[in-house]
């Protein structure tokens, strides 16, 4: 029912908008108008005026109406409002008033009256990317934002064989795909999660938990039964970085922050939890006077960890493996070809290490002691554990998702390219490890892709995501369409060029490619805007039978709209004959 009524409004107010877009905001009713935002009014109602034909609001009620970003600086007397990638910002004193950094010009000037600072709707509204549809008859302005304002709902009672989390806003949900018509189930009211995935067995989820409903405040690790029962904490410390699953048990190693002087800050210290119905049981492997542990991984065997260790005075990079008992043995040192500057750019650690399925292969980013020039480009690498023998892969994004060994763990698919933007200048590549390294371009001119993954069982075939560059978003940073519009998934086979195996509107995007462990059908999301889309349910040979199984999942692009963290968990449960 609520989708009939989303179309219902969608429909009305587009009429209005071939009605009315020619027809100016007027003093021909007496009254102040009302305000309605996406279909609802707005409560409590926020304070509007009328100035020389044109309605003003005050800017900090439009930020919450808008659900935008907003900020006043008392002492220089400067505001500004965010939304979809866009800032305006005003300052009092001069009348000065600048869209990302561009002067502009409003129809009637900003005013502060008796302490409130208004602006004229129309125009910021349309600036910062939404629409205003003024109704004359009933003395009402409509902002559409096309956002939608209600939980995530199930769209297509299909039953599939996979257990779904999901976040919406930061909110945590569960759905068990094989109830024909289950309803997701709500984790927590307040606060935000982060996925961090499924055990080895599906029994559990873990995920980031920030009780102060702020990404930048600590973040502890929890768990909860793939039920939604039994969520539990499963450190009195916060975490850093992202927790992993053991791939043989329920196990979960994770780094953790400890409070000092200068707040939470990250250490030295690396800990496993043993997770079982009746208890959770830390163990402390790691205790180290560093910084930070950069990056670790679970060995195939689900034994030890190989565990990252920064450069120090003493030391150059290096990975040691850490058994479950504490013993240590140092698996690889970075050989420092020049002398170290400093004062100048070096490596400082291995970061987003992932193993093959074999264990011989690891591969990793090397971060170097600038945060920018590592979110610019890290190089891609893989040490090969028997010969001690490494592979430079050239550049790419520190993304730990975007490396991915090939089920006979001769092969890796990566992404390279360097620029932060994941909108230009990314190609998938494959470094043939049995032939020495050698690495194969998979690209397309013009096309950037991202999100590799192999299919179960298949030595030769792999799913990806690949749409047109957006140059025209790069130049502009102008959002709410979707970030790569026309965006599919592809598979890549022995037999011929890559071919996409979705098909949508080109107004979406399509991401996280989750096959089946059978390989014949997958989950996915469409997004329909930057921040909003669908869960889809599809034979990977027939996108034409594509279901919308969750219809309204809302979250963040991402840093440079990379989508991570995923908003998405898909465990697929064993078919039949698997």
């Amino acid at each position: 029912m609520r989708g009939s009524i989303s179309k219902f409004w969608v429909a009305v107010f587009a009429g209005l908008m071939v009605l009315m877009t020619m027809v100016p905001l007027t003093t021909a009713a007496a009254k102040v108008p009302s305000l309605m935002v996406d279909g609802r009014p707005v409560t409590p109602a926020p304070s509007l005026r009328w100035e020389k034909e044109t309605v003003l609001i005050s800017l900090k009620d439009l930020s919450t109406c808008l659900n935008a970003g907003f900020e006043w600086n008392e002492a220089e007397k400067t505001t500004w409002i965010q939304k979809y990638g866009r800032t305006i910002f005003f300052r009092l004193t001069t009348g000065e008033v600048k869209k990302n950094s561009q002067p502009i010009t409003l129809p009637v000037p900003a005013q502060l009256i008796d302490g409130t600072f208004y602006v004229p709707l129309r125009f910021v509204v349309e600036n910062l990317g939404a629409t205003v549809v003024w109704d004359n008859a009933a003395n009402q302005v409509n902002i559409i934002t096309g956002e939608r304002h209600t939980p995530p709902e199930r769209i297509s009672g299909q039953a599939f064989n996979a257990l779904v989390a999901y976040t919406d806003q930061g909110k945590l949900w569960l759905l068990d795909g094989r109830e024909t018509n289950s309803q997701p189930k709500q984790l927590f009211d307040s606060g935000l999660a982060e996925l961090v995935g499924w055990s080895k067995d599906g029994t559990w989820l873990a995920y980031k938990y920030y009780a102060d409903a702020k990404y930048d405040s600590p973040a502890y690790l929890w768990v909860v039964q793939a039920d939604g029962s039994g969520a539990r904490q499963v450190d009195t410390e916060p975490v850093y970085g992202d927790p992993e699953w053991s791939p043989k048990t329920n196990r979960l190693a994770y780094t953790i922050e400890q409070n000092s002087a200068d707040g939470y800050v990250s250490t030295g210290i690396v800990r496993y939890a043993d997770i079982t119905a009746e208890k959770t049981q830390v163990h402390t492997l790691v205790e180290e006077d560093v910084v930070m542990i950069p990056s670790f991984t679970w060995y195939p065997d689900g034994e030890s960890l190989v565990v990252s260790f920064p450069r120090t005075q003493e030391q150059p990079p290096r990975l040691e493996r850490v058994g479950l008992t504490g013993q240590r043995s140092l698996l690889y040192t970075l050989k420092d070809e020049t002398p170290i500057d400093p004062e100048g750019l070096y490596f400082w650690a291995f970061i987003s290490l992932k193993w093959s399925p074999d264990g011989r292969y690891l591969a990793y980013h090397l971060r170097m002691n600038s945060g920018s020039l590592t979110a610019d480009s890290v190089e891609t690498g893989v040490l090969d554990t028997e010969t001690k023998q490494t592979y430079s892969l050239g550049g790419g994004l520190r993304y730990p998702q975007w490396l991915a060994f090939s089920p006979d763990s001769k092969k890796l698919a990566y992404i390279a390219g360097g620029g932060r933007d994941v909108i230009l200048n990314k190609q998938l590549e494959i470094a043939d490890l049995s032939a020495g390294g050698q690495v194969i371009d998979y690209s397309q001119s013009g096309y950037v892709d991202t999100q590799p993954v192999w299919l179960p069982g298949e030595t030769n075939k792999l799913l990806f995501c690949r749409g047109p560059e957006n140059e025209a978003l790069f130049e502009s940073n102008n959002l709410p369409g979707v970030i790569v519009p026309g965006q599919r998934i592809y598979k890549l086979s022995p037999d011929g060029p890559a071919a996409a195996i979705t098909a949508g509107p080109t107004t979406t995007a399509d991401y996280y490619p989750s096959p089946s462990p059978s390989g014949k059908e997958m989950i996915f999301l469409r997004l329909e805007r930057f921040n909003q889309g669908s869960l889809y349910l599809q034979p990977l040979t027939s996108p034409e039978k594509a279901v919308e199984v969750l219809r309204g999942l809302r979250g963040s692009p991402g840093y440079y709209y990379n989508y991570y963290p995923e908003w998405i968990s898909v465990y697929w449960l064993s078919e039949a004959g698997q």
